[in-house]
């Protein structure tokens, strides 16, 4: 099972420390002719309460802001863009899940919760590009952000992705980056102090590359970290003869 990383910051000092934790991200995937957000790990996906889906926001090839329809259903939510459409962004609340005196996690606020002594508040980022764009760029109201520094959707499966991990805007240095979210989590590699790192496409077809981190919280009667799960998705689709 992988480590999620927990930032502790102390002034201007970083130290990061690890701990063992299940946990999903959130994507776009092309399911039964429409585009679901999913919420998943590896190969399984789970329903969710429609109201977790806060902002979807699409964008056109040079960031111009586009409409885009969303539909929500019993237990997920779709989204319909448009033709000029090359990039949505989802922004996810997950809510807050408490360990219980039995172990295990529950959907509550840790002030609901005997015997809790800890909790986490799940927040979960995507950025999808559907198609190409003139010159990628970080965008501003997604906190936890994996930014390409090439249009991922004009590579092949085997080519290198360089990438930066940035959190409210500053590069995050020393970060695990989860190459393969669909279908191996284990594999990791590391940013560097610019927050940079170099991404071998897995697949020809959906890649979802993903970084998870935790924020400690102090006094906080709801919770004892928040924890981020962002990712960064896009689709190679074979070439034709």
């Amino acid at each position: 099972m992988r480590k999620l990383m927990v930032v502790m910051l102390f002034g201007s000092v970083a130290c990061m420390v690890s701990q063992t934790v299940s946990a999903h991200g959130i994507w776009i995937a092309n399911r039964v002719d429409q585009k679901q957000i999913v919420l998943g790990e590896g190969p399984l996906d789970n329903g969710y309460n429609i109201d977790c889906v806060k902002e979807i926001h699409a964008y056109n090839d040079d960031w111009t802001l586009l409409p885009i329809i969303k539909k929500a259903y019993n237990n997920y939510v779709t989204v319909e863009p448009s033709d000029k459409t090359a990039v949505v962004t989802v922004s996810f609340d997950y809510g807050y899940w408490t360990k219980n005196a039995q172990g295990k996690y529950v959907n509550e606020t840790m002030n609901k919760v005997e015997g809790a002594t800890n909790g986490t508040h799940a927040i979960k980022y995507s950025v999808n590009y559907l198609a190409s764009v003139n010159t990628p760029k970080m965008i501003e109201d997604i906190p936890l952000q994996i930014v390409p520094k090439v249009d991922p959707t004009k590579l092949k499966r085997g080519d290198t992705l360089p990438v930066t991990v940035y959190k409210d805007g500053k590069p995050l240095a020393n970060t695990p980056v989860i190459i393969d979210v669909i279908s191996n989590l284990d594999q990791t590699i590391k940013t560097n102090a610019q927050g940079e790192a170099l991404i071998k496409i897995p697949n020809q077809g959906l890649n979802v590359i993903g970084v998870e981190i935790g924020f400690p919280l102090t006094n906080n009667s709801l919770a004892t970290q928040d924890k981020f799960f962002t990712t960064l998705t896009f689709t190679l689709m074979p070439e034709e003869d």
